[in-house]
C-alpha cells in the first residue's frame, strides 16, 4: 500500500517494512491497460514518479480552493513523472493521484499547467476513473477546469492555453479541439456550472 503527503512519500509493503520518501525520492507506479486511469500512455510501464514540485502542489490546492472542494474531495496526491509530455488521473494502491509531467510546462505555460492539473482534478471529482472512456467526460473535465481557470482569476486565454495539445479531429475518447475549446469557454463564462459531473 502506498500513502502519499504534500512533501513526503511514505511507502507500506504488505509486510512490516516502512520506507520514506522525501521530495526528490523515486516511486514505481504501474500502469497498464487495467489500470483506473486517463489519457494513459501507451503499453505496459513501470514509471517513476516522485512527490510533484511544490508549483504543481500548489496548483491542485488552488484548483481546490476555487472550486470549492471539501478536503476529502481533494485528498489527490500530485506528483511529477516522465509520460512523454503527457498527464495522467489514477488511482494507486487505492490513494487517487495526478501525475504530471513536467516537460509540458515549457509548451504551455504555468496557465496552461493549471488548466492540465485542474483537467485531472476534475476527473477524480467527476469519478471518472475505472468507468469506460468517452468524449463526454472529456468535455464535462473541461467545463470544470475552464470554471477552475475564471475563479482563480485566469484569462479566458490562460484558460486556453493548453488547447494546442488537443487534436482536431476526434477520437474514441476524446472529442475534437473545437468542442474541447467550447467546454472551456462555457465553464469559464459561467463557472457555476462547472461542478456538473455526469
Amino acid at each position: 500500500m502506498v500513502r502519499f503527503s504534500i512533501t513526503v512519500l511514505t511507502a507500506v509493503s504488505s509486510v512490516v517494512a516502512v520506507t520514506t520518501c522525501n521530495a526528490g525520492d523515486r516511486l514505481r507506479i504501474h500502469l497498464d491497460d487495467s489500470s483506473p486511469a486517463l489519457h494513459m500512455p501507451v503499453g505496459n510501464r513501470l514509471d517513476e514518479v516522485e512527490p510533484a514540485f511544490e508549483d504543481y502542489a500548489y496548483m491542485l490546492f488552488d484548483v481546490c480552493n476555487a472550486m470549492g472542494l471539501t478536503s476529502d474531495e481533494c485528498m489527490i496526491y500530485p506528483l511529477n513523472g516522465a509520460l512523454g509530455g503527457n498527464a495522467i488521473a489514477t488511482i494507486e494502491d487505492g490513494n487517487r493521484v495526478i501525475v504530471y509531467d513536467r516537460e509540458l510546462s515549457p509548451l504551455i505555460g504555468s496557465d496552461g499547467a493549471e488548466m492540465v492539473v485542474a483537467h485531472e482534478v476534475a476527473h477524480h471529482f467527476c469519478g471518472h476513473l475505472g468507468t469506460p472512456t468517452d468524449a463526454t467526460q472529456e468535455l464535462e473535465v473541461d467545463l470544470f477546469a475552464g470554471a477552475a481557470m475564471r475563479l482563480m482569476g485566469r484569462s479566458l486565454n490562460g484558460a486556453l492555453s493548453a488547447v494546442d495539445l488537443f487534436s482536431e479531429r476526434p477520437s474514441k475518447s476524446h472529442p475534437a479541439r473545437g468542442d474541447r475549446i467550447d467546454a472551456i469557454t462555457a465553464g469559464w463564462n459561467r463557472p457555476e456550472v462547472g461542478k456538473v459531473c455526469g
